[in-house]
């Protein structure tokens, strides 16, 4: 909008296919985290495993949730601040969701680099 008009036109051309996509994109690639984090949470109410393991688990798989949860938040909502096409909307997910597979990445490169160093964090899985 013009600062020196009161008349305010809108030109943005972000549409439901728009937030569609966005959506499907989002849950796509977060919800093996949310899935993931549930089961850590699940795991943490068996009693075959020993109380210290399940308040891991139970701490594990809520911050794991939480985390997944609030970045398809943010991304909601950095979204419906900026974005002003579908094609605005599709990149700024995925430009989100890039910075948020960073840590896999490094992981990676430091597995590549030592395997040993990462040895312990591989194996450790919930049975």
């Amino acid at each position: 909008c013009p600062r020196d008009s009161d008349v305010c036109e809108d030109k943005g051309d972000l549409t439901k296919t728009g937030w569609a996509i966005f959506s499907v994109l989002m849950t796509a690639y977060l919800a093996k985290d949310v899935i993931s984090g549930s089961k850590l949470i699940y795991h943490s109410s068996k009693s075959r495993h020993p109380l210290r393991s399940r308040i891991r688990y139970f701490i594990g798989g809520l911050g794991l949730c939480s985390i997944t949860l609030f970045a398809f938040y943010v991304s909601t909502v950095y979204n419906k601040a900026i974005a002003t096409s579908n094609t605005a909307i599709i990149a700024n997910s995925v430009i989100v969701l890039f910075i948020m597979e960073i840590d896999e990445y490094i992981f990676s490169a430091v597995d590549a680099i030592n395997d040993k160093w990462t040895e312990h964090a591989a194996d450790t899985k919930v049975s």
